[in-house]
């Protein structure tokens, strides 16, 4: 392409060409953005599914560093540019480079996005050769794949990465987006009907951006249709040059239908070979949930062993990138909210923990908890997502942890209609949520003076912080911060003793206290 022909083709992306709609802003992901751009010597990937938001961020970023240095600073450059999808190789990244630094932008500090970078031949080899000749330029790649974590950056760009993974709008961003930001914890009380209604719109929709940011709820299925489309397409289809369209689809539409289930790729194939009257390798249902993985489209999560083997040899637990994908993919809106729930706290967990470091545990008798926390070699929590915490079978997971002595890890999440706790876990850190600290104590003497009194508590309403309730039914005092009191089931009335201050064990010597009933805890 001519110099001049490029330079037609960039303007209209890039601010000093236009005005520039950067959406809405994501303060979390800029300000690691900005920690990033200091490093020096280093190029700053940022990955996701497609339509998370990546184009939008690179822009933000662009946008802060046009008015701290100049708008010509600034190059932003798509790939996907129909323009340039003749001439995708590392010949079109000089073009594009010599022609902004001829027509744009000669001196100064540069800041470059390269937007679906990997649809680029060698593009890693080109950045690298600007980063060993020292030129002043701040390069930031994205991508729809995590390739661009893998073979193609280890073999060229080791150590000189820095990665930030991009995710569809949380539910505290979609309730920013609304314009209802929580500030206070009370808040959550008295604006619960409104985040209620929106936490349901997030359910059912998700939180792709150009999701939330239509209106018109007549389209939005239809366009998260369309971003499905997109990830088989150009995500897997064009870039591992498979033949078979409709088989991949098939796979992904089966693997999105098994949400937060335990699925294995020969249990797949069956279920294939039943449907399209084929024969087709259990490895080559691998290779595809990998692809698909890859795209960010779904996550596998293993269950946890010390041997490796068993890893790779049980089924993974599977999750899609976002509720409205798989609300819009499955073949009917499910009522396993149990299912959604789960599904939303594993992208938190992800985000947040690192999938490697996320797995699911099975006992030899089949029992199963959702969540296991690795940190280092050891296991930090044990989390269950549960709809309903009476439900016989996950009674039975408590008592099956209780017996294997990891009681004190086990933290639940659960949700229950017309309760106040059920829009929490989406909205706080759910490891936070219903944590009572607990310590095995001996029989303690009782005196009378120090009852405090007896009330009617309701959920949400708060519990004194210098409070202990005694238990006839464990050897064990459970102290409930404030933060805590949506824990308690219902209304009902509880005594409160105070023994020997807030933060203070109680001494040994006497009597056990006895209450008639003792708020159920969560965890």
């Amino acid at each position: 392409m001519r110099k001049e022909e490029i330079i037609e083709t960039l303007s209209p992306l890039n601010f000093w060409g236009k005005m520039q709609d950067t959406g809405f802003k994501r303060d979390e992901y800029l300000k690691k953005l900005n920690d990033f751009l200091r490093t020096e010597d280093v190029v700053i990937c940022l990955i996701g599914v497609r339509r998370c938001g990546k184009t939008y961020l690179a822009k933000q970023i662009l946008e802060q560093k046009s008015k701290e240095y100049s708008k010509e600073s600034t190059l932003y450059v798509l790939f996907e540019e129909p323009k340039f999808e003749p001439y995708l190789n590392v010949q079109l990244l000089d073009d594009i480079y010599e022609s902004y630094k001829t027509y744009i932008y000669k001196d100064g500090i540069s800041f470059i996005v390269l937007d679906e970078i990997q649809n680029v031949k060698l593009w890693e080899k080109w950045i690298r050769t600007k980063l060993e000749k020292k030129e002043n330029i701040k390069i930031i790649i994205t991508g729809s794949s995590s390739k661009l974590l893998s073979s193609e950056l280890s073999t060229v760009l080791t150590g000189r990465t820095l990665t930030l993974k991009v995710f569809p709008f949380s539910f505290k961003e979609f309730l920013s987006y609304k314009k209802l930001n929580i500030e206070k914890e009370y808040e959550i009380i008295t604006k619960k009907k409104e985040i209620k209604k929106h936490l349901t719109e997030y359910l059912t929709y998700g939180g792709f951006p150009q999701i939330v940011l239509e209106k018109d709820i007549s389209l939005k299925n239809q366009m998260l249709k369309e971003i499905f489309e997109g990830i088989i397409y150009r995500d897997i289809v064009f870039r591992h040059k498979i033949k078979d369209v409709y088989l991949v689809k098939v796979i992904a539409e089966l693997a999105i239908n098994n949400f937060s289930s335990l699925i294995s790729a020969t249990k797949l194939r069956n279920v294939l070979v039943q449907l399209i009257s084929k024969k087709i390798s259990p490895n080559y249902v691998v290779n595809i949930l990998e692809y698909l993985q890859e795209a960010f489209l779904i996550f596998q999560i293993p269950i946890f062993s010390f041997k490796v083997k068993e890893q790779k040899l049980y089924p993974k637990k599977i999750y899609c990138i976002d509720t409205g994908l798989i609300n819009a993919v499955t073949t009917k809106f499910t009522k396993d909210f149990g299912r959604i729930y789960e599904n939303i706290v594993a992208l938190y967990l992800i985000k947040n923990k690192g999938k490697e470091n996320i797995f699911y545990w099975k006992s030899s008798e089949g029992y199963e908890v959702d969540f296991v926390i690795k940190e280092g070699l050891n296991i930090n929590q044990l989390i269950q997502v549960c709809y309903d915490i009476e439900n016989e079978k996950t009674k039975e997971i408590f008592m099956k942890i209780q017996n294997e002595d990891l009681e004190e890890k086990l933290f639940s999440i659960s949700w229950e209609e017309d309760k106040f706790k059920d829009v929490l876990p989406f909205y706080t850190n759910p490891l936070n949520l219903s944590i009572a600290e607990r310590e095995i104590s001996k029989e303690f003497d009782f005196d009378e003076s120090r009852v405090i009194c007896t009330l009617s508590i309701i959920p949400g309403r708060a519990i004194p912080e210098d409070v202990y309730i005694f238990s006839d039914k464990k050897t064990i005092f459970e102290k409930y911060p404030t933060h805590h009191a949506n824990l308690i089931e219902t209304e009902k009335s509880y005594t409160f003793i105070n023994l020997y201050g807030p933060n203070t064990l109680p001494k040994e010597g006497c009597k056990k206290i006895i209450l008639d009933e003792v708020p159920r805890c969560y965890g």
